[in-house]
């Protein structure tokens, strides 16, 4: 992970502990062909003003570009590399989590997908003749990446939380490939593309096809702008975007002059266009969140006998660090090696029995941070934090998949809400031998913080009036809302000493909008919530600038 240290503005606010949402967020897709220059690619994303780019066929240019703009970069393999504006603050083994200047974490994957068999070429060669052929030959080639991806996404990202996934799929859309395609004569058949499905089918949105639903009128096509007599012209680079209060405003592509694309830049060298969709996005998550202490014990391996981890396999807990080839240690003079043996696994309970009743309102929220490190980078080390229940059974989890980093201490760091129910939080550490015969899988400088979502308030900014001449002035004023209780069971009440128009709507961890009202002629509000199921929902006031404030509120 390459960090240059700059200093982001925040186009925000602070008050009582609430920062204004993140505005928008852009993010491009781009498949930047092998052979073109790095000043070509880099012309690409300066035009762009995108903040994340996944890169396929990066071959070391994404790295040079990162440097030139000075932004964050992370490399899965040569070819696929995210470039982020904004730090990376952990990484997996297909994604990468990102914090915004707001302080809301959103999470972004890049993949590059097996290239051949091409599905739309056989077809054309008549060596595929039905949709079944197609879905056979798709799933052979690309389901077992597809699948890797899907569930990382599944396992690694928090409910709710923003994801975005962006790739050359090397396969077209079950969205485009329609009948009604087929009745326009752009496709040869209806072809339920099992790539695509799989993303959709775990809640993530095609956000081009979100933006332009008519596949007939609007297909979008990124594969090629190189025109020839027997190409097959598709839709492959793909922006897929699930979480709540996400919303895709707008999505171009990039093409050469005279191309299709919506935007044409001179010099433009890929056989693909590269596509950038643009995003609303919310409130973060836990901005008005204060950590407390560590909840682990014996984190940095400095203690003799690290009787708090309980070790499942492996022959050994701890090694001092910078002697004898060990890596010097992130924190003290110790760090966690697990021995010898082909795996190595410690893992310690922490008991959360003392939040239970904020747990189950769905405001204690859990951050956990650590570092690993290999040797060579063949030994690989891993981290899990479970979340359990009285019965032991895991409720959620985060998995930070194996990592084999030899030259620098990695950050894994991730939080989430404590899933109702939760009692223990399991901090898992496996190390795994790949060669050699010391397991050279590392651990340190671990800790799990824990803190409440205890506001009830909204602080609006708000323009001051002459109370003479009715004019608006340069200075502002805060307006305040308060609402209570949290939990409820039957009511809402707001109150400001203020009156402001806006609009309160009550929306659903799907983000479904299950009620509204409307507010302004007064500054005291009663709102009935008995027609609602009980649950963690989100209370969010739009006020008469269309600014968004969100909090979260559980309905017992």
């Amino acid at each position: 992970m390459k960090k240059n240290y700059l200093l982001f503005g925040l186009i925000a606010f602070c008050f009582l502990g609430v920062v204004e949402a993140q505005n928008t967020l852009k993010v491009m897709t781009f498949n930047k062909l092998f052979t073109t220059s790095n000043n070509a690619v880099l012309d690409v994303i300066q035009s762009s003003g995108a903040d994340i780019i996944g890169i396929q066929e990066s071959y070391g240019a994404a790295q040079s570009v990162a440097n030139s703009l000075g932004f964050y970069y992370y490399s899965y393999s040569r070819s696929e590399v995210i470039i982020s504006r904004y730090p990376i603050t952990s990484t997996n083994s297909s994604g990468i989590q990102v914090t915004l200047p707001s302080g809301l974490k959103i999470y972004v994957f890049n993949a590059h997908l097996t290239s051949y068999p091409y599905g739309p070429y056989d077809i054309r060669d008549r060596e595929i003749t039905s949709e079944s052929q197609a879905i056979n030959s798709s799933n052979r080639a690309r389901s077992s990446e597809m699948i890797g991806i899907i569930n990382t996404i599944q396992s690694w990202v928090p409910a709710g939380a923003p994801v975005f996934f962006t790739g050359d799929f090397n396969e077209p859309s079950h969205l485009d490939w329609t009948q009604r395609a087929v009745d326009a004569g752009i496709h040869a058949m209806k072809i339920a593309w099992p790539t695509s499905k799989r993303a959709t089918i775990i809640g993530m949105k095609d956000s081009w096809r979100s933006l332009y639903p008519n596949e007939v009128s609007k297909p979008g096509n990124t594969w090629t702008p190189n025109k020839s007599s027997n190409e097959v012209y598709d839709r492959i680079d793909i922006i897929y975007h699930r979480g709540n209060d996400i919303t895709v405003t707008k999505a171009v592509r990039f093409g050469p002059t005279g191309d299709e694309a919506e935007l044409n830049l001179n010099g433009y060298a890929s056989d693909h266009r590269a596509m950038m969709a643009t995003y609303t996005l919310p409130e973060p998550v836990g901005s008005d969140v204060s950590y407390g202490d560590n909840l682990l014990q014996q984190s940095s391996a400095e203690q003799n006998s690290l009787d708090a981890w309980t070790q499942v396999s492996g022959n050994q807990k701890r090694v001092q660090g910078g002697q004898n080839g060990y890596p010097n240690a992130k924190n003290g003079s110790y760090i966690f090696w697990l021995g010898n043996s082909s795996t190595g696994e410690i893992y310690q309970d922490v008991n959360v029995e003392q939040y239970a009743d904020s747990i189950d309102a769905g405001r204690q929220f859990f951050l956990f941070n650590g570092f690993v490190r290999s040797y060579s980078g063949n030994d690989i080390s891993r981290i899990k934090v479970e979340y359990r229940n009285d019965n032991n059974k895991v409720l959620s989890f985060f998995d930070s998949d194996w990592k084999r980093n030899s030259n620098n201490w990695e950050q894994i760091n991730e939080e989430r809400i404590a899933p109702s129910g939760t009692r223990k939080v399991r901090v898992i550490l496996l190390s795994q031998r790949n060669s050699g015969r010391s397991n050279d899988g590392y651990f340190d400088d671990l800790s799990l913080k824990t803190g409440t979502n205890n506001s009830n308030t909204f602080a609006i900014l708000n323009n001051k009036q002459d109370n003479q001449k009715g004019d608006v002035v340069n200075s502002q004023e805060k307006i305040i809302y308060n609402f209570w209780p949290n939990p409820t069971t039957d009511y809402i009440y707001l109150t400001s000493k203020e009156k402001i128009s806006g609009e309160l709507s009550i929306t659903n961890m799907n983000g479904r909008i299950m009620k509204k009202a409307y507010l302004g002629t007064e500054s005291n509000f009663k709102i009935p919530i008995l027609d609602l199921p009980k649950g963690l929902y989100m209370l969010q006031l739009k006020d008469k600038t269309s600014s968004i404030y969100t909090k979260r509120i559980m309905i017992e």
